[in-house]
């Protein structure tokens, strides 16, 4: 797959599919996984799938670190917080109730984000759009980007709104929705920025084409770094100031200040995840050859997991310090992994059989450990810390961007059918 263009393009879907889909419902269970046991100090753990057996505890066997961090705020970027994690605050729903269904002029294959002040949510969409809404589900306003797209908005603490499109440009856009600058670039613009925080030479990372860049305040490029091909992973903050992620040459990328490389980690294939920062400093990242890794904050290999699926969408790293991702198929799963590398359990959903489909965001979690995420088969799943299912709410597109909760416990659901969603806690 090493190279091969990924993007879904948003179409109807044919009646067989649906009805394929539909059966999801009754398939869904959770499983437990056989492992090889730890390898000996300082050797990396390799860790691979067996046979799928019944419901165990073991899914949520991990107590909660009492000094996990979880973001004190709105969801201003992909996955909550810098560092990727994907933890929030709050109590999901723990059934189905519509607050807002709103049509929003295109596909939304890209996480739905919150403005500094949790009052104004913005999403874009693969007709090209950038568009703010109340909470109340009403827009308040559009911005055309130009052409489609991919990669969640990030949005600065004075509400200066992040955002790339494939037109090949890069904007600024005020909370007003006003153009403050537009950055025009070499490469298609469609991963998530990210927003540094205080104190850094630049304001803000984002990658176009094979080019990641370091932007000044007004938009001055402070720095550039190219790699060996096409670079789909929305860059990670680590907490010691270096910047990570991924690229279509099979290698994780650490880079420094002034984006100087620190460590490149030949991964061995696609890398279009975006890595997620451990609480103690290491990355864990999924791949197209169908693992996640483990990579210490010195760049060495900790231990890399087999999980049967491409993993491309983010990393969960959960309270617990266990990782949580979606694969795609053959049989697609949300598959629990503990901080050493042992496969704790699955929840599986009704595949195609096909590679390409599949759970593509990775599973928010709540502060009861609950875990919520979208699927292909156009549906909102809810999971309780113990791996059994909550809910499923059932949309008319699919649903491969990541769940954002609010403070109040409510989930902002973007999906293919070009609707942002409301559910209430």
């Amino acid at each position: 797959m090493a190279g091969q263009v990924k993007r879904r393009v948003w179409s109807g879907v044919p009646l067989a599919a649906l009805v394929v889909a539909t059966a999801a419902l009754v398939a869904r269970k959770v499983v437990m996984e056989r492992s090889r046991p730890a390898s000996p100090s300082g050797a990396i753990t390799t860790t691979t799938a067996g046979p799928l057996a019944s419901v165990s505890a073991r899914w949520a066997q991990t107590p909660f670190a009492a000094d996990a961090s979880v973001p004190g705020g709105p969801a201003t970027t992909f996955h909550g917080d810098p560092q990727r994690r994907h933890r929030a605050k709050g109590i999901g729903p723990a059934r189905v109730s519509v607050g807002f269904q709103t049509k929003v002029g295109g596909p939304v294959a890209a996480q739905v984000v919150a403005s500094p002040d949790g009052q104004t949510l913005y999403a874009v969409t693969l007709e090209g759009l950038l568009v703010a809404l109340t909470l109340s589900g009403e827009k308040k306003w559009s911005f055309a980007l130009g052409d489609r797209a991919y990669g969640a908005p990030a949005i600065a603490d004075d509400g200066t709104i992040y955002v790339g499109s494939d037109k090949k440009s890069f904007f600024a856009i005020s909370p007003a929705g006003q153009m403050l600058y537009k950055l025009d670039v070499e490469g298609e613009a469609d991963v998530a920025p990210l927003v540094l925080p205080p104190g850094q030479d630049a304001l803000v990372i984002f990658a176009a084409g094979d080019t990641v860049y370091a932007l000044r305040k007004g938009g001055d490029v402070a720095a550039r770094f190219r790699a060996r091909k096409k670079v789909y992973s929305a860059p990670t903050w680590l907490p010691d100031g270096r910047i990570a992620f991924g690229a279509q040459d099979d290698k994780l990328y650490i880079l420094g200040k002034g984006l100087t490389p620190f460590a490149v980690i030949d991964l061995g294939a696609d890398v279009d995840c975006a890595p997620a920062v451990m609480d103690d400093g290491s990355l864990v990242v999924g791949t197209d050859g169908g693992e996640v890794v483990r990579v210490g904050r010195g760049g060495e290999i900790v231990w890399r997991t087999k999980v049967s699926g491409y993993v491309r969408g983010g990393v969960t790293v959960t309270r617990s310090g266990d990782v949580v991702v979606g694969t795609f198929g053959p049989v697609p799963r949300v598959v629990r992994i503990s901080e050493k590398g042992t496969l704790l359990g699955a929840f599986e959903i009704q595949g195609t059989g096909a590679k390409d489909f599949g759970i593509w965001g990775s599973p928010l979690e709540d502060d009861a450990g609950s875990l919520y995420f979208g699927t292909q088969d156009d549906r909102v799943l809810g999971l309780s810390a113990s791996g059994a299912p909550i809910f499923s709410y059932s949309t008319q597109g699919d649903v491969d961007a990541p769940v954002t909760m609010l403070g109040d416990g409510s989930l902002i659901v973007g999906s293919e059918d070009g609707t942002v969603t409301r559910l209430l806690p």
